[in-house]
């Protein structure tokens, strides 16, 4: 079965790939647009789902660069929607800044 999902970013979301500082922007931009084309078909094929603690199920799924997209996925309307992101080096950035 073909399905094709509507991909849709929350504003937290866009915030936390803004806030990555291991990437320029153009970088970051690359990010946002392969995420629709990653989630568009089968977004849960390579996830996977979170099952216990405040993020209980949302979907973790490697995305471009290194990066960890957190989704939800709605299934009754063929919907994602990306409410995280973060990278895997990401605290490695913030204890620079707290030097």
């Amino acid at each position: 079965m073909d399905k094709s999902y509507h991909v849709t970013w929350s504003k937290t979301g866009i915030d936390e790939l803004a806030g990555i500082l291991a990437y320029p922007p153009h970088v970051k931009e690359r990010i946002f647009v392969d995420s629709f084309h990653r989630l568009s078909h089968t977004p849960t094929l390579t996830a996977k789902q979170i099952r216990n603690g405040p993020l209980e199920g949302y979907w973790v799924r490697r995305g471009l660069y290194e990066v960890m997209l957190i989704f939800r996925v709605d299934e009754e309307h063929l919907s994602v929607q990306v409410d995280g992101i973060k990278h895997r080096a990401q605290n490695v950035y913030w204890m620079r800044d707290k030097r």
